[in-house]
């Protein structure tokens, strides 16, 4: 019996996470409160560049992960602007932009209304949907939703306004090229997708404070569904999982 040796490398994506980052600004407090108690040094002119923690985040998104790079930029201009604030440079705070975020959401639900389903949708859609009805649509504004589709899939357009859906795809089958779209908008929400064992899914969305995760396991066989995820979270979430 011959034993073969394996060494895992981990990959780029796992070297760079989100919990590394903030288990070294923790200690990097620790130190500095640790050194303010013993008079080295002065913690509250050190935290007045805070902003430099929005920097080291955009930072490791742009180097971990290509999926990250927008949403890493984003997070090292405001940083980059916030700081430039507190030192006198700039006088205009980023935060004074904020109704930016009311027109983006403003035109992204337009543009979702003015355009035309690539399937007919039946005016009400019920809880439970049936082979029939191939697409998850949904708007919640405020609410909750929860859906199962049996049979073709042909996508869909999900909108989570401080509310969410739930949508179980576990019995449900990608006859399309074997490719499927998904087009959310999340607001302060979340959407939750179950997935079968033999999709894979590609994340192409972009998050701003927010995230799309896939914590779906890895197909073992053939992949007999493609599920890609697209559109916007703005502090909010996308969880797909098995």
């Amino acid at each position: 019996m011959v034993e073969i040796n394996r060494v895992y490398e981990p990959s780029r994506d796992q070297r760079i996470t989100g919990r590394l980052v903030v288990g070294l600004v923790i200690v990097v407090l620790g130190i500095l409160f640790l050194l303010d108690n013993f008079g080295y040094a002065d913690a509250g002119d050190v935290l007045a560049y805070w902003p430099v923690v929005f920097i080291i985040v955009g930072l490791t998104q742009v180097m971990g992960s290509r999926r990250k790079v927008l949403s890493g930029t984003i997070f090292m201009i405001v940083g980059a602007w916030l700081l430039l604030n507190i030192l006198g440079y700039v006088e205009q705070s980023p935060w004074d932009m904020w109704p930016v975020f009311l027109i983006i959401a403003g035109v992204t639900l337009v543009s979702k209304a003015l355009r035309r389903p690539a399937v007919p949708v039946p005016g009400a859609v019920p809880t439970e949907t049936g082979p029939h009805d191939a697409q998850a649509n949904g708007f919640a504004f405020m609410s909750a939703s929860s859906r199962k589709i049996v049979g073709e899939f042909l996508g869909g357009d999900l909108t989570a306004v401080m509310g969410g859906h739930d949508i179980d795809l576990r019995n449900a089958r990608i006859t399309n090229q074997g490719t499927a779209v998904i087009d959310v908008f999340v607001w302060w929400g979340g959407i939750d997708i179950k997935i079968p064992p033999d999709w894979k899914v590609s994340p192409e969305g972009l998050a701003i404070m927010g995230a799309f995760e896939d914590n779906s396991a890895a197909p073992q066989g053939e992949v007999r569904g493609h599920l890609v995820l697209k559109g916007l979270v703005v502090m909010g979430g996308v969880e797909v999982k098995n």
